[in-house]
C-alpha cells in the first residue's frame, strides 16, 4: 500500500510541476477580464459628472411678488419680565441659534401676530434652557416671542 500511495504521489507531483503557473486557461483569462470589467463599471457608476457636463444656463431669478424665508431666527419664548429692573427671562426654543445666545446679541420680541413690542440684549446669564436678557426698549411681556435677526 506504501508503494502505491508514494507512486501516485510522485506521479502527481511530476505532473503539477510540468505545468507552466503563467499559462492560463482561456476560460480563466476571460474570467479575469470579465471581472475587472464588471468592477470598473460598478465603481465608475455613481460618478455621474464622468459622463455628463454642468448646466450652464443663467441663474432663475424670483419674480417680483415671490415670498422669501423670513431672516429672523426664533429664539424662544418670555416667561418672565422685571420692568423696574428692565430683565426678561426667555425659555429657549429646541433649535435656538447658538450665535443669538451670545452675550450683547440683540433681539427682538414680538406678539404671536408678529407686532414687535420690544427689543432686548442677550446677557451672560444661561443657565439650562433659560437666557437672561436686559430689556433695550419697549416692554415686552411674558408668552411673547423673542426672534434673533440673522447675519
Amino acid at each position: 500500500m506504501d508503494v502505491y500511495n508514494r507512486r501516485s504521489y510522485e506521479r502527481e507531483r511530476v505532473d503539477v510541476e510540468s505545468v507552466n503557473r503563467n499559462d492560463l486557461p482561456d476560460t480563466s483569462k476571460f474570467l479575469l477580464t470579465a471581472g475587472i470589467l464588471t468592477l470598473a463599471i460598478l465603481l465608475t457608476a455613481g460618478c455621474g459628472s464622468l459622463f455628463t457636463s454642468s448646466p450652464t444656463g443663467p441663474t432663475p431669478v424670483l419674480a417680483a411678488g415671490a415670498l422669501l424665508p423670513s431672516p429672523r431666527l426664533i429664539v424662544g419664548r418670555i416667561v418672565a419680565v422685571d420692568l423696574e429692573q428692565r430683565f426678561a427671562f426667555v425659555e429657549l426654543a429646541a433649535d435656538a441659534p447658538s450665535a443669538a445666545l451670545i452675550a450683547g446679541t440683540e433681539l427682538a420680541a414680538r406678539t404671536l401676530e408678529l407686532r414687535e413690542t420690544g427689543r432686548m440684549q442677550a446677557s451672560p446669564y444661561l443657565r439650562g434652557r433659560t437666557l437672561g436678557t436686559k430689556i433695550v426698549g419697549g416692554q415686552p411681556s411674558p408668552g411673547d416671542e423673542v426672534v434673533w435677526l440673522a447675519p
